[in-house]
């Protein structure tokens, strides 16, 4: 059987990272919850290092996806990739890539879009816009599985 025909169910942990949203009225954070349907939590934290880290280490164990939203701006308060990068065992910078050639315009490029590995969880970062989670989501749920097959075989 190939990987690509395992599916895996799979727990996700979807953090908001934002100052000013709470769970009521993050819209995009609720976008991505229901693109997801089933086997997730959500929580959000401030745009600062140790709040985006601690959510990963608390929560190591209970989930294999994290999934970042926010934070991965040009603006210097935008902290979330480059909070993650100091773990990562590894980034693909195909997956950013990829986003921003599905998403268009010019905006996107100017995101820190990314996918990394630490300790075989998979976690993404991405733009806090509504109109992100789909594009996201679409990719995501593609490659899920089979990455999740490979951090963890034998």
């Amino acid at each position: 059987m190939h990987s690509d025909d395992i599916e895996y169910n799979l727990r996700y942990r979807i953090i908001t990272v934002s100052s000013s949203r709470t769970i009521e009225n993050d819209i995009s954070g609720n976008k991505m919850a229901e693109l997801i349907g089933k086997n997730y939590e959500r929580s959000i934290v401030k745009d600062d290092e140790v709040e985006i880290l601690g959510e990963l280490f608390c929560n190591y164990n209970k989930f294999d996806i994290f999934i970042y939203i926010g934070g991965t701006g040009a603006s210097r308060l935008d902290q979330t990739s480059i909070a993650l990068r100091k773990i990562a065992d590894k980034e693909f910078s195909g997956f950013g890539e990829l986003f921003r050639a599905k998403s268009g315009g010019y905006f996107p490029y100017i995101s820190d879009a990314s996918m990394f590995t630490y300790r075989k969880k998979i976690i993404f970062s991405i733009p806090g816009s509504e109109n992100a989670q789909p594009v996201a989501y679409e990719i995501i749920s593609r490659i899920v599985n089979h990455t999740y097959h490979e951090l963890t075989k034998e």
